[in-house]
C-alpha cells in the first residue's frame, strides 16, 4: 500500500511546539521534514511501532 500518512509527530502540521524557559516555541518537526506526511511503506510503519513500544515502555504501569 502506497501514498501518504499524516505524521504522529506534527499531526500534520510541519512543525511541534516545544517549552522553553516558560514559553512555547514552534520548531521545525525533523519526523517528517517539514512536509507533515510520511511516506506509507515498510520502513516507517516499522519505525512508529518501534517508537510507540519504546514510549509506552516509559510511563510507569498502573496497578490494576
Amino acid at each position: 500500500m502506497k501514498g501518504k500518512i499524516i505524521c504522529p509527530a506534527c499531526k500534520g502540521n510541519g512543525f511541534r511546539y516545544i517549552i522553553e524557559d516558560d514559553k512555547r516555541v514552534a520548531i521545525d518537526c525533523k519526523a517528517c521534514d517539514n512536509q507533515g506526511e510520511l511516506p506509507n511503506d515498510e520502513k516507517t510503519k516499522f519505525s512508529l511501532r518501534y517508537l510507540s513500544n519504546y514510549i509506552s515502555g516509559l510511563w510507569p504501569k498502573e496497578n490494576g
